[in-house]
Protein backbone atom coordinates (compact mmCIF):
# COMPACT_ATOMS: atom_id res chain seq x y z
CA UNK A 1 0.00 0.00 0.00
CA UNK A 2 1.30 3.44 -0.88
CA UNK A 3 1.43 6.21 1.71
CA UNK A 4 -1.11 8.25 -0.24
CA UNK A 5 -3.58 5.35 -0.05
CA UNK A 6 -2.86 4.94 3.67
CA UNK A 7 -3.48 8.66 4.19
CA UNK A 8 -6.80 8.39 2.36
CA UNK A 9 -7.79 5.48 4.57
CA UNK A 10 -6.91 7.52 7.65
CA UNK A 11 -4.03 5.32 8.76
CA UNK A 12 -1.55 8.17 8.95
CA UNK A 13 -2.16 11.71 10.07
CA UNK A 14 -0.26 14.32 8.12
CA UNK A 15 0.75 17.52 9.89
CA UNK A 16 -0.40 20.14 7.38
CA UNK A 17 2.10 22.76 8.60
CA UNK A 18 5.03 20.66 7.39
CA UNK A 19 3.75 20.68 3.84
CA UNK A 20 2.90 24.39 3.58
CA UNK A 21 6.44 25.78 3.43
CA UNK A 22 8.37 26.09 0.20
CA UNK A 23 10.50 23.09 1.20
CA UNK A 24 7.48 21.02 2.28
CA UNK A 25 5.64 21.70 -0.98
CA UNK A 26 8.73 20.76 -2.99
CA UNK A 27 9.13 17.48 -1.07
CA UNK A 28 5.44 16.72 -1.63
CA UNK A 29 5.76 17.40 -5.35
CA UNK A 30 9.08 15.64 -5.86
CA UNK A 31 8.30 12.71 -3.57
CA UNK A 32 10.17 11.24 -0.63
CA UNK A 33 11.01 7.95 -2.42
CA UNK A 34 12.46 9.89 -5.35
CA UNK A 35 14.60 12.05 -3.03
CA UNK A 36 15.97 8.91 -1.36
CA UNK A 37 16.70 7.34 -4.77
CA UNK A 38 18.44 10.38 -6.21
CA UNK A 39 20.55 11.02 -3.12
CA UNK A 40 21.33 7.31 -2.93
CA UNK A 41 23.25 7.52 -6.18
CA UNK A 42 26.09 9.17 -4.23
CA UNK A 43 27.34 6.94 -1.37
CA UNK A 44 28.19 10.03 0.70
CA UNK A 45 24.67 11.47 0.43
CA UNK A 46 22.54 8.38 1.04
CA UNK A 47 19.52 8.90 3.26
CA UNK A 48 16.48 6.95 4.32
CA UNK A 49 12.88 8.03 3.99
CA UNK A 50 12.90 8.48 7.76
CA UNK A 51 15.67 11.09 7.42
CA UNK A 52 13.59 13.04 4.91
CA UNK A 53 10.59 12.98 7.26
CA UNK A 54 12.87 14.22 10.06
CA UNK A 55 13.81 17.14 7.81
CA UNK A 56 10.11 17.84 7.36
CA UNK A 57 9.72 17.73 11.13
CA UNK A 58 12.29 20.51 11.46
CA UNK A 59 15.67 18.83 11.68
CA UNK A 60 18.01 20.34 9.12
CA UNK A 61 19.83 18.18 6.57
CA UNK A 62 23.61 18.26 6.53
CA UNK A 63 24.93 21.07 4.31
CA UNK A 64 26.12 18.66 1.58
CA UNK A 65 22.67 17.09 1.41
CA UNK A 66 20.98 20.49 1.47
CA UNK A 67 23.13 21.59 -1.49
CA UNK A 68 22.19 18.38 -3.31
CA UNK A 69 18.50 19.13 -2.69
CA UNK A 70 18.90 22.63 -4.12
CA UNK A 71 20.58 21.16 -7.21
CA UNK A 72 17.93 18.46 -7.49
CA UNK A 73 15.18 21.09 -7.40
CA UNK A 74 16.65 22.85 -10.45
CA UNK A 75 16.32 26.25 -8.85
CA UNK A 76 12.97 25.81 -7.15
CA UNK A 77 14.58 25.54 -3.69
CA UNK A 78 17.21 27.64 -2.00
CA UNK A 79 19.32 26.84 1.02
CA UNK A 80 17.42 29.54 2.85
CA UNK A 81 14.08 27.84 2.06
CA UNK A 82 15.37 24.52 3.42
CA UNK A 83 16.71 25.99 6.65
CA UNK A 84 13.77 28.38 7.05
CA UNK A 85 11.48 25.33 7.01
CA UNK A 86 13.32 23.91 10.01
CA UNK A 87 13.11 27.20 11.90
CA UNK A 88 9.36 27.44 11.21
CA UNK A 89 8.71 23.88 12.35
CA UNK A 90 10.65 24.32 15.58
CA UNK A 91 8.90 27.62 16.23
CA UNK A 92 5.44 26.12 15.63
CA UNK A 93 6.19 23.13 17.89
CA UNK A 94 7.36 25.51 20.58
CA UNK A 95 4.12 27.48 20.30
CA UNK A 96 1.93 24.39 20.64
CA UNK A 97 0.67 24.07 24.18
CA UNK A 98 1.94 27.46 25.31
CA UNK A 99 -0.29 30.18 26.71
CA UNK A 100 -2.32 31.98 24.09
Amino acid sequence: MFRREALELGRYKRDPNRWQTEFGRWVADFGVPRIVTVLGQDPNLRVTKHAVYHWLKGYAPRPDRALALVEMSQGRLTLDAIYQHGRQMRRSEGDAGGPQ
